[in-house]
């Protein structure tokens, strides 16, 4: 099958300069020509961080088939066995957790990064922020419904549910070293806070004062 469909102009990268690369990947809404230009951009400037990040959070949405549903392809979906692990095998579930600490990507712009905890936790932050707005809050099933009206004034509070259960499953993954399962749920802990603007109460009161005690 080809990269493109007919009907997309391939744009000609290779004879872009790095900054025309670079616009062309912030403007673009074809996930596959934003890869290309990225892909690009990365030959041109080896080292820059930027670009690496950028190619990082992209993960496989190129490779998006209109005709299929596959939600691997976004990036944040790794953390999907946190929150149901029955509809993983638990070798798709070490898999996926050793993606979001050794993935050869993330660990080149780790050796590039000046501070390589602070970027390590500001990626898996922008994953957790991600998987809450696409899989967490956009699921009507957190959301109780009665004669059809749903009840999302309480949305922190519903919400609080899964979010216990993806930070609990992070800390008793066997997939994940002690470090790791801080940094991860920290991260989703505050993607959380910022979701739902600081109502945490619920979620506190889920997680109970150990594992809180363990996110501070």
């Amino acid at each position: 099958m080809p990269l493109f469909s007919k009907k997309t102009q391939v744009p000609a990268v290779n004879e872009m300069t790095l900054e025309q690369l670079l616009f062309l990947a912030d403007t673009q809404d074809d996930h596959k020509i934003t890869h290309l230009a990225l892909s690009r951009a990365a030959e041109l400037a080896p080292d820059d961080l930027g670009i690496k990040r950028q190619l990082l959070l992209l993960g496989r949405l190129y490779e998006r088939d209109s005709r299929k549903m596959d939600f691997g392809v976004i990036k944040s979906y790794l953390l999907h066995p946190f929150e149901h692990p029955d509809k993983h095998t638990p070798e798709e579930a070490r898999k996926m957790a050793r993606e979001l600490f050794e993935e050869p990507l993330l660990l080149r712009c780790l050796e590039l990064a000046p501070d390589p905890e602070k970027f390590l936790a500001d990626y898996l932050q922008e994953l957790s922020r991600d998987y809450m707005r696409i899989f967490v809050a956009a699921d009507n099933s957190h959301v109780p419904r009665v004669f059809g009206i749903s009840f999302r004034g309480n949305l922190a509070r519903y919400l609080a549910i899964p979010a216990r259960d993806i930070i609990s499953n992070i800390f008793s993954s066997p997939y994940l070293s002690q470090e790791e399962a801080r940094v991860l749920a920290k991260a989703f802990y505050r993607a959380f806070y910022d979701h739902v603007s600081g109502e945490v109460r619920e979620l506190d009161k889920l997680l109970g004062a150990q594992i809180c005690g363990l996110l501070r």
